[in-house]
């Protein structure tokens, strides 16, 4: 990760209004590195935010800011091909383990990508 730092292919941006990120923090009930990227996606125009937190998904309903959630990129990568079945199954397996999805997620997504749906 460092060296896609050096070699400029990955920009480290810095959050400029410290008073936003906590009013953020306290008003969504999120983490700092949460209002960070919220507070960063406004300030740089972003398009989408990538979040599976609830209160931050709740956060960006709010602002108007478009957002993806881990399950939704992985359905989309399995339907355009980029992984096959076993492979988005695996990948799932792992989100539920480490994530906090709802039973009715897990089962509707698993459904989807074994074709009933």
């Amino acid at each position: 990760m460092i060296r896609f730092i050096e070699d400029k292919r990955i920009e480290v941006l810095k959050v400029r209004n410290d008073r936003s990120q906590r009013k953020l923090m306290q008003d969504f009930n999120i983490d700092i590195g949460e209002a960070e990227a919220l507070i960063l996606a406004l300030q740089e125009g972003a398009s989408l935010i990538a979040t599976d937190d609830g209160n931050a998904i709740r956060a960006c309903k709010m602002l108007r800011l478009n957002f993806v959630t881990a399950i939704a990129i992985l359905i989309r990568a399995f339907e355009r091909g980029l992984i096959d079945k076993d492979e988005a199954l695996l990948k799932l397996q792992k989100l539920q383990s480490f994530g906090r999805y709802g039973r009715a997620i897990i089962d509707d997504t698993t459904k989807q990508i074994k074709g009933g749906v």
